[in-house]
């Protein structure tokens, strides 16, 4: 029988090892200071409203009732995400350390609105570069009509 190991401590030991570089951040590399200082602050959140509850426990509706909790707080959406993300990488640790089967974070999406497509980024500059071409082509008509209007005076 499975153990019940508290979501605060696991935490705790997620960035134990990040700090010592037992697991790697991003590009399998070790985590950076300022990558640590990000992950602590992102996860106080999480262990001061969920880290009582058992790893395996914790369900989707109770990290959805932290992000609105925080959001109502007035947490800026891009530090929603970023805890999201944090919480992320300590499931997948847990995962791995076989604690729990799966990720309460499946199916959750980071609140994080993320740049448009390249598809919609290109469209916009196709509409902007064509209300620029109309108004550079009805200047320079004005500019010629200008022109005629004088020599024929």
């Amino acid at each position: 029988m499975r153990s019940v190991q508290q979501l605060g401590a696991v935490i705790a030991e997620f960035l134990g090892d990040a700090e010592t570089g037992a697991i790697p951040g991003a590009g399998a590399r070790p985590y950076t200071l300022a990558e640590l200082r990000e992950l602590r602050g992102a996860l106080i959140h999480v262990s001061s409203e969920l880290g009582e509850l058992d790893v395996a426990a914790v369900q989707s509706r109770d990290v959805r009732g932290l992000v609105d909790q925080l959001r109502a707080a007035g947490l800026p959406e891009r530090r929603l995400g970023s805890i999201l993300d944090a919480l992320r990488r300590v499931y997948a640790y847990a995962v791995g350390r076989g604690l729990v089967t799966s990720s309460p974070l499946v199916g959750l999406t980071s609140p994080v609105h993320e740049a448009p497509s390249p598809t919609t980024a290109m469209l916009e500059f196709g509409e902007r570069l064509a209300a620029w071409t109309a108004r550079l082509m009805v200047m320079a008509f004005v500019v010629v009509a200008v022109g005629v209007a004088i020599a024929l005076v």
